[in-house]
Formats: structure tokens, C-alpha cells, sequence
């Protein structure tokens, strides 16, 4: 398709998807604006309320802690008794008295526990004493409160009952060599601090102040519009349970309140239900005053779209847009690219001495003009590099060819294959070993040549080291796909990195071991097996019998030695030679191992005497030397029965019938009989006594 097609498909299609989205997702999109509307609207509000209530406590608080500075103020608070520095001090706090907004001081002592106030009408001039403080008195208790807390300053609404007046105070701590030696402050009418910070009335929103411990402080409306109605009968402040009825919504205000302690510079906002309507929740924690602020908005002031009729409308401007686009993407850039497109097919055909105008307007024409800039520079370049190439070709062709003549006589299969696992090059003993060119083999995989489950172990060795770019050392069996022959291979495959250490290829090198791999088994097989009946032989049986008699002793299990001399087998030699007699011997060997389990042991002492060691016979002895008398019984059983032996003489055959019987000595092997010479010894001599019986019969051993 041209790119004027796809761009009409792709502007219709973007129509129908933008129109369904509209229709479809509209009031979800909506829902969304709201919410984040509405999280922003209370954050603002938040902030707002927050500092609404903290500018006018703040300025009280900064009043304050000018005053503790002051020497006579200190002075006094270490000694009010002394009628001058009294004086001294009063006259501090009469000036500092004006100062304040509710032109209202209190200060007491530590010292002398004396409480001094004076109001905005200077009522108490000249008496500012008021009474002394007692430890065991209610009404004083925030006294010793404040001098046990930790914090500088405290803030918060009581009635002072002496005075009949209910204040937001405002307590700060005189200290004296980091010692707290008194509390000053002022108290602010509470009616009035209510009205002027957060009395405001907003529709739709309510905003109320908690402390820690969840009582509620004050708050702005209609609920509590009274310092009174905040407090139980007790005297104690109402919690938020008296606000919030659900559980859940109780947990939440308690998370923030533990969470904006360690943030406190942070807002959290959550959907509550408040007076059985939902409602977003802000808080925010005012650390200057150690309070909450709580900020409830009813969900209908928080939506700024309702109207949904203008969603038709922008699906028309949209598809209008679409049209408009689609006629200037005509002109300004498919015409011009039209143009571009034709010289480009002729540069792509050879010809560089084409005539090319630049086509289109902005960018169209710069972006011709600078393909004709580099249309020129070709041109100049063209003749230099293709003779710079053509001189580094030849180089190129001749070192290769070298190494290739190097790498073709070297009696190993050397190949390289790329991170996907194909082969880029092989020497010529790869390629004749696959029967391919090596143009041929370029290109293709591992599976094309070997079967399926060569291929797949070939694959798992090569990306581990393409994958984990480690140098892997192996032997290799791989059988060819065509003709089934496997062959053993000693393979060393190892990474090929680019400069910035990614691993783009493996290079191996495969040299056959296959005729040596058959030579060590034959040496191996030679070694421990009888090379006439393939059975074990004196070496491998010890070996074996020694695994026995461990295993024996770790699982109280019973075994039992089986030493076998056959009867009538020399005169078998002596009337038809040895050829007679090695046949026979291989058909005894079959038979035995009939007779037994593939976890015994069956073995070729040499000549015509075999031995069989059997193994968990049971953990009773009796009951281990009947099951060893039941094998020993077959083992005689078959081995008497007739022999039919084939004689190859001189390119003819000859049958030949014999009968053969067994000499059988047993023992028994256990945890605790275990000394293998003895074992040996007992059964040779039951073996021995079965002779003199008169053959063909099974002796058990006498200790």
C-alpha cells in the first residue's frame, strides 16, 4: 500500500477509534478529571485553612518567645519574691502585654508557684498576682503538665475557671541554663480566634482541628459553634466519633495522623462518609501547634464537568481536523515526496548523472537539497572508494586465502556461528563432513545435518557460551541426520566478543575421538570382565562384593556366597577341544545369570568355576539361608540340563549333545560377618565337600 493509502486508513481509523474512546470512555474520563480536580481543590484548601489558622497563633508564638529573652523577665522568674526584680518584671510583661492581640499576659513559676494575669482592660493593674498554684488542685494540673512535657510551647482551648473565661493558650517555657524555670503566654478569645481564622463559612465545606489523641479542638460551622459543645461533661474534649460513624473512615484519620507526624509537610486525602454522605477528606498536620487539620468537601462541589453535549461536537472538529490535514499532508509532503521518490530510483539504478531540482517547501526542500548535496559528494567520492576497495579487496582475498589454506589442513572441524546460531564459516573438513559447499552451509543450523536430540544438546552447549560468554570444553556425540553413524567429539567452543564486550559469534574446534573412545572401553571392558562370557571377573567381583558386604552391614540384610566348579567339563575338552569347551562355558554363563537378580552378581574365576554373590536375603539368618539353598537348587536345576552345542569345523557344522552337572558351596555374609578371605574360605571348602559327595549336589557351610 502507498503511503497515501495508509495515511487514509490510518486517519479513518484514528476517527472511529477517537470516536468510540469519546463515546465509550467519556464519563469515565470525566469521573477522572473530577477526581483529580477534586484532590487539587482540597489540597489548595487545605493549604489555605492550614495557614488561615497558623498566621494569627504563629504571630502570638514569635511575641512570645521575643519576651522569654528579656533579662528582667528572667531575673523575676528565678526570684518574684524580690520586689524590684517583681517590678522589673511586671513592667516586661505590661509592654509586651500591648503587644498582644488579646492584650493578655499570664506567667507562673516554678519557684514560687506563683501565677500572675492581666487582661486587655489592664483590670488587674497593680494586682497581677493572682493566686498561688497547687499540684493537688484540678485547674492547675496543665502546670505540671506543661513542665513535664518535652515541647517549648503548647497550644490549647480551656476555661480558665479563676477567670470565668474560656482561651486559646498560647504556653512557652522560660528556660534558664536549658532549665525551665516558669511558663509565660497569652491567652486569645476563643469565640473571636474561631471567628477570624476559621470561621469563614464556604459553602460545602466544613473544616475542623484534632490533636493527636483525636479530641477535636474547634471547628468551623454549625455543629460546634460553641467551645462548650466541644467538651463532654467531664471537662474532657469530644473525640471525632461523634463526626465519623464508620469504623473504617475512624482507621484511616488515625493512619494519616501517624503518618503526616513523620511527613509532616505531606497531605493525605481519602472518601469518607460524613452526616450519611460521601465526602473527600483532607489532612494535614500544623506542627507549630502540634494539631490536625481536617477539611471535609461535599463531592458535588468537586465536579467541574457535567455537561456532556460538546462530545458530538468534537467528534465532527476532529474529522473536520482529519480532512484538513490529510489535504496539506497532500500537498506539502506526499506530492513532493512523489518527486524525491522517482530521482531516488534513478540514483538507485546507477545513474549519479541524473539532473535533480529541489521539490517541496520547508523541510521537503531542505531534505532534497541535502539529498542532492549528497548525490554530489557521491559522485566525487564514488571513483575514489571503489579503487581504495578494490585494493583492499585483493588484500583481503589473499590473507584469507591463506588462512584458509591453514585452517583446511589442520586435522580438526573448525567452524564460527552467530549469535543466532548459524553458521558464518567452517573449514573443509566440516564441509565434508556435512557433504556440503561451503556456500551451502553458510546460513544454516545444526538441525538440518544431525537429528533431533544431537541438535538440541549442540544448542544448549552453544548458548551457554554465547549467552554467557563462558569457553566450554566437552565431549560431543552427535549422530548424522542422514546417515544415523554417530561420532564422538572433544569440542572446545569459545566466545567471539565485539570491542564493547558483546558477544556476537563462537568459533570451535571438534577434533573425532571416536576410534580412541572405543579402544578406552575395549581396554576398560578387558579389564574388569571375562573376555570369554563377558561376565566379571576376579578384579570387578571384588570391587562388587565389597559394595555387598558395606551395604550388608548398613541394612542388616543377609547375603550369601554361591562358589560353582562344574562336573564332567574336561572330558568334554579332551574329546572335542576347546572350542567345545568355551561354548559351553558361555551357556553356563547365560544360565546363571537367569537364575539370579540383576542386583546379584554373577562372575568367571577362571577355567570352569564361577561364583555368585547374593544380596538381601532378609534380616533372619535361618530365613536367609533358606532363600540362598532356593536359588543354589535352580542354579543346579539348569545348569544339569542338556547342552546342544554348534561346532564350526573347517566350513562345517557339528551338533553336539552334553550333559553337565555343578558343585555347589554356599555361605552366608552378613553385618556381622564381613571378613571377605573367610567368606571365601568357607565357601571354597563347602564347595570342595560337595566334590567328595559325589558332584552334582549343593553343600551349606559348617562353621
Amino acid at each position: 500500500m502507498h503511503l497515501k493509502g495508509k495515511l487514509f486508513t490510518f486517519m479513518f481509523a484514528l476517527f472511529i477509534f477517537f470516536s468510540f474512546c469519546v463515546w465509550s470512555y467519556s464519563e469515565i474520563l470525566f469521573s477522572k478529571i473530577n477526581e483529580k480536580w477534586a484532590e487539587r481543590f482540597i489540597r489548595k484548601q487545605i493549604v489555605f485553612d492550614k495557614n488561615r489558622t497558623l498566621l494569627p497563633l504563629l504571630n502570638e508564638i514569635e511575641i512570645i518567645q521575643e519576651m522569654i529573652k528579656e533579662p528582667d523577665l528572667l531575673a523575676m522568674a528565678l526570684d518574684d519574691t524580690n520586689e524590684a526584680k517583681r517590678q522589673k518584671g511586671l513592667a516586661i510583661l505590661e509592654v509586651y502585654r500591648q503587644k498582644f492581640q488579646s492584650k493578655s499576659y499570664f506567667a507562673a513559676f516554678v519557684k514560687s508557684e506563683n501565677y500572675y494575669f492581666n487582661d486587655a482592660k489592664n483590670s488587674y493593674a497593680g494586682k497581677e498576682l493572682q493566686y498561688k498554684l497547687s499540684a493537688s488542685r484540678s485547674n492547675d494540673a496543665w502546670f505540671y503538665a506543661v513542665l513535664s512535657d518535652n515541647k517549648a510551647y503548647q497550644i490549647n482551648v480551656d476555661t480558665d475557671e479563676a477567670l470565668g473565661n474560656t482561651y486559646v493558650w498560647l504556653n512557652h517555657d522560660i528556660k534558664v541554663n536549658d532549665k525551665v524555670v516558669g511558663i509565660v503566654g497569652t491567652g486569645m478569645d476563643f469565640t473571636r480566634f474561631v471567628r477570624e481564622s476559621v470561621g469563614i463559612e464556604q459553602e460545602g465545606v466544613r473544616n475542623f482541628f484534632i490533636n493527636r489523641y483525636m479530641d477535636i479542638q474547634f471547628e468551623r460551622g454549625t455543629k460546634f459553634n460553641t467551645y462548650t459543645s466541644l467538651q463532654k461533661a467531664d471537662g474532657s474534649h469530644r473525640k471525632i466519633d461523634t463526626l465519623f460513624l464508620q469504623q473504617k473512615d475512624r482507621e484511616a484519620i488515625n493512619e494519616a495522623i501517624h503518618y503526616l507526624s513523620a511527613h509532616p509537610d505531606d497531605i493525605r486525602t481519602f472518601w469518607v462518609e460524613y452526616d450519611g454522605r460521601k465526602k473527600l477528606l483532607g489532612v494535614s498536620y500544623l506542627k507549630e501547634v502540634d494539631w490536625f487539620s481536617l477539611t471535609l468537601i461535599d463531592d458535588k462541589e468537586l465536579e467541574v464537568i457535567k455537561d456532556f453535549s460538546i462530545l458530538p461536537m468534537l467528534s465532527i472538529l476532529f474529522l473536520v481536523a482529519l480532512i484538513a490535514v490529510s489535504i496539506e499532508l497532500h500537498s506539502l509532503i506526499l506530492d513532493p515526496l512523489k518527486k524525491l521518490k522517482l530521482s531516488m530510483r534513478k540514483i538507485q539504478s546507477g545513474n549519479y548523472e541524473v539532473d535533480l531540482k529541489p521539490v517541496g517547501t520547508a523541510e521537503i526542500e531542505e531534505l532534497s537539497k541535502q539529498f542532492i548535496a549528497m548525490i554530489e559528494y557521491v559522485r566525487a567520492n564514488n571513483i575514489a572508494l571503489e579503487e581504495i576497495v578494490q585494493e583492499r579487496t585483493k588484500g583481503l582475498l589473499q590473507s584469507e586465502a591463506k588462512l584458509n589454506t591453514i585452517l583446511d589442513s589442520v586435522e580438526a572441524y573448525i567452524y564460527i556461528k552467530d549469535a543466532q546460531y548459524r553458521y558464518l564459516y567452517a573449514n573443509k573438513k566440516t564441509c565434508d563432513l556435512f557433504g556440503v559447499a561451503l556456500g551451502e552451509l553458510i546460513g544454516h543450523e545444526d538441525h538440518e545435518f544431525f537429528d533431533e536430540k544431537t541438535a538440541k544438546n549442540i544448542r544448549k552447549v552453544d548458548s551457554e557460551v554465547i549467552e554467557y560468554a563462558r569457553k566450554v570444553t566437552l565431549e560431543e556425540t552427535n549422530t548424522d541426520k542422514q546417515t544415523g553413524i554417530s561420532t564422538t567429539y572433544l569440542s572446545t567452543k569459545m566466545p567471539l566478543s565485539n570491542d564493547d564486550g558483546s558477544i556476537y559469534a563462537l568459533c570451535g574446534i571438534s577434533t573425532d575421538i571416536t576410534e580412541r573412545k572405543k579402544t578406552e572401553e575395549l581396554i576398560k571392558e578387558l579389564a574388569f570382565h571375562d573376555a570369554l562370557t563377558h561376565l566379571p571377573n576376579r578384579r570387578m567381583f571384588d570391587e562388587r562384593f565389597t559394595f555387598l558386604l558395606a551395604h550388608a552391614k548398613r541394612s542388616h540384610q543377609w547375603g550369601a556366597l554361591l562358589v560353582i566348579d562344574l562336573d564332567n567339563f574336561k572330558p568334554l575338552n579332551d574329546a572335542f577341544g576347546h572350542k567345545a569347551g568355551d561354548l559351553l562355558l558361555t551357556d553356563v554363563a547365560a544360565r546363571l545369570n537367569a537364575c539370579v537378580r540383576q542386583s546379584d552378581i554373577v562372575a568367571r574365576f577362571g577355567g570352569d568355576e564361577f561364583i555368585v554373590a547374593l544380596s538381601d536375603l532378609g534380616k533372619d539368618e535361618d530365613g536367609a539361608k533358606v532363600e540362598a539353598m532356593k536359588v543354589a537348587s535352580k542354579i543346579l536345576f539348569h545348569v544339569r540340563a542338556p547342552y546342544v552345542l554348534l561346532l564350526d569345523e573347517e566350513g562345517n557344522d557339528k551338533m553336539i549333545t552334553h550333559e553337565c552337572t555343578a558343585s555347589i558351596g554356599v555361605t552366608l555374609f552378613g553385618y556381622d560377618k564381613q571378613n571377605k578371605e573367610h567368606i571365601f574360605s568357607e565357601a571354597d571348602k563347602a564347595m570342595y565337600c560337595a566334590k567328595q559327595k559325589g558332584r552334582n549336589c549343593i553343600e551349606f557351610s559348617k562353621e
